[in-house]
């Protein structure tokens, strides 16, 4: 009976497994879209000129 028990753990953890790693890269395209959209170095010329 307990081998039935770890056979579907095993199972339920194979197949839960992938639909995480897909939300991981997801969330880390998202993130770099977002960050690109920022575009830090668009304002670089601005700081410099912020100082004075």
């Amino acid at each position: 009976m307990s081998e039935a028990v770890a056979i579907v753990v095993g199972s339920l953890v194979l197949a839960v497994a992938p639909v995480f790693v897909v939300a991981h890269y997801y969330r880390e395209l998202m993130r770099r879209r977002r960050l690109r959209q920022l575009d830090h170095r668009h304002y670089w010329p601005h700081w410099n000129s912020a100082r004075h």
